[in-house]
């Protein structure tokens, strides 16, 4: 339906664009999706890179695994430890990427942490790679970000402020070789018992 702010809007016939039978095929397929397979887990410079991402204290807020409830409609999905690296939580990310758009109780400057799993597959998923089983393959650029301002996960990373602003100088004084190390980690991140361990300066 077209809303009272959507003047551009083309109510076309009114009439829903799925029948409620094929609505439910989508839902139950999409509940089915599992995560694409791990590449960097034995990879020297994504361990030097996790090592880093807990350095600057990453994981208080992107938090590695989270456990499933026991309700789930599939029973193989229930109490699962899994790690989307997030605490599905909001957080004051700064003035320099907020948008002032309130929405419900969160802030124009408050946004949920995104879950990090499978993050170099954004491409393949946006359909940008040149072969199908290399998602980094070909020219086109995927934007990061609730409004695609970050060409890239370092860009990504550099926006943070608010409650991040200590972790994003962590990364700024890392060196080159360093920040290299901690985005081969985040573009797909793993759960290790380091992250585990408490750091200097929790998540406020």
């Amino acid at each position: 339906d077209c809303g009272a702010q959507q003047p551009e809007c083309d109510p076309g016939s009114g009439l829903p664009e799925l029948a409620g039978g094929a609505l439910d095929e989508v839902e139950a397929y999409l509940r089915g999706l599992t995560l694409p397979p791990r590449r960097n887990h034995t990879d020297p410079r994504a361990l030097s890179g996790m090592r880093l991402f807990k350095a600057a204290n990453c994981q208080a807020c992107h938090v590695p695994t989270l456990r499933t409830g026991p309700t789930h409609p599939i029973a193989a999905y229930r109490n699962l430890t899994i790690e989307p690296f997030t605490d599905l939580l909001l957080h004051d990310m700064g003035p320099d990427l907020a948008d002032d758009r309130p929405h419900f109780e969160a802030s124009g400057q408050e946004w949920r942490t995104p879950p990090l799993w499978g993050l170099s597959y954004v491409q393949h998923a946006l359909g940008l790679p040149e072969t199908c089983d290399d998602p980094t393959s070909g020219a086109a650029t995927p934007n990061f970000l609730h409004d695609g301002r970050a060409r890239n996960l370092m860009e990504a990373i550099l926006w943070h402020g608010g409650e991040a602003e200590a972790s994003r100088r962590a990364v700024l004084a890392m060196s080159a070789t360093e920040r290299e190390d901690l985005l081969a980690f985040v573009a797909y991140p793993f759960a290790d018992p380091i992250l585990e361990e408490p750091v200097g300066f929790p998540c406020p």
